[in-house]
């Protein structure tokens, strides 16, 4: 009798611990856990998905550019496949602009990034595979969305230009811009690290959603303080999470691991600095990028600092708010322009690790 008590005393204890180290393996940052869709409903999803993405270089560069009279022969046929924005319908009438494609086209060094870019990026199957499972979330969370049809170029590697952009239902990504950190042309022509950190294939599909496809579901930007600004990117980080519950989050925001850990760390001292300096309902434009522009670091803290810091800390408010208002649903988010009400109600205080 006495065995079989101390037995049941023994699993008893057996099951508590269980219990325990189940309740504090879960009882970790929730806000890094994305909902994801189990595998039949993606599956379904994405064979509903109508991904297109047309290279619009490799037809550019497959015309006959050796004469300017061949040239506009080409482009007149070319300007019927492609939307304005990249070719205007009437342009092979305009000498001036035919002038200056004739000239990219037989450019040495745009003929060389065009290789390169060609020989990186032979066929596009895995970007398509990873856009297609972020479009299945994406349709999840909004099932009337039109999906977008999507658009690569080669512009010559112009870092005046974003990455990636959206106009209408369209997307258009500059491939040049993707060539990998250690890409010669990116060195020869003097681009910054921490710019060239995210010029890696990785990226692609994170910045269709966060530099493009998200600006369909924001308001109107018409940020005036910090906190405003803040959330705004918040959102925008929020919303691509969201679309890739696989990736870790350094990728989503495009930090480097070691940037990535720094913000973690000094996430309470940034928080401390904003509040101490009163800058939180600060509507100066010099404050605002100094927290929320790209830059090798952010100011006042020290070069180890990654840029974009006011976007990371918006995205803690962001997921400390969603993680307390589990009936708040994307689409309500994104359209909430309260800003002192989403900080209130994310009870956002980072403590020291």
């Amino acid at each position: 009798m006495k065995k079989r008590t101390l037995l049941l005393l023994i699993l008893c204890l057996l099951a508590i611990i269980v219990i325990i180290i189940v309740f504090y393996s879960n009882s970790g940052p929730t806000e890094k856990k994305v909902y994801k869709l189990n595998h039949t409903e993606l599956r379904k999803l994405k064979k509903e998905i109508p991904l297109t993405i047309h290279r619009y270089e490799k037809a550019l560069f497959s015309l006959n550019y050796s004469d300017m009279d061949s040239l506009s022969q080409g482009v007149k046929k070319l300007s019927s496949q492609f939307p304005e924005i990249l070719i205007e319908k009437d342009v092979y009438k305009d000498t001036l602009m035919l002038k200056q494609l004739f000239y990219y086209l037989n450019d040495p060094i745009i003929q060389e990034i065009y290789q390169s870019t060609i020989q990186y990026y032979p066929n596009l199957d895995d970007l398509k595979e990873e856009l297609s499972s972020a479009l299945a979330y994406y349709r999840h969370y909004y099932p009337e969305a039109e999906i977008p049809i999507f658009y690569t170029l080669v512009p010559g590697i112009d870092t005046e230009m974003p990455s990636v952009f959206g106009y209408d239902n369209q997307i258009f990504i500059n491939l040049d811009l993707y060539l990998g950190e250690n890409n010669s042309h990116y060195k020869k022509m003097g681009i910054p690290n921490y710019i060239v950190e995210r010029c890696d294939k990785k990226y692609i599909a994170i910045d269709c959603f966060k530099k493009a496809l998200v600006y369909k579901h924001l308001p109107e930007k018409k940020t005036l303080t910090l906190l405003d600004n803040l959330l705004y990117e918040g959102k925008k980080l929020y919303f691509t999470q969201l679309m890739f519950p696989e990736r870790n989050e350094q990728d989503i925001i495009g930090y480097t691991l070691t940037k990535y850990e720094w913000a973690e760390k000094y996430q309470p001292d940034v928080w401390n600095y904003l509040i101490k300096k009163e800058l939180l309902f600060s509507n100066s434009s010099d404050i605002i990028r100094k927290f929320i522009e790209e830059a090798p670091f952010t100011k006042p803290f020290t070069n180890a600092s990654p840029g974009r810091l006011g976007a990371f800390i918006g995205w803690k408010i962001i997921q400390g708010y969603m993680k307390n208002n589990s009936n708040v649903s994307l689409d309500e988010l994104m359209k909430n322009t309260d800003s002192q009400y989403i900080l209130k109600n994310s009870s956002y205080k980072p403590l020291k690790k």
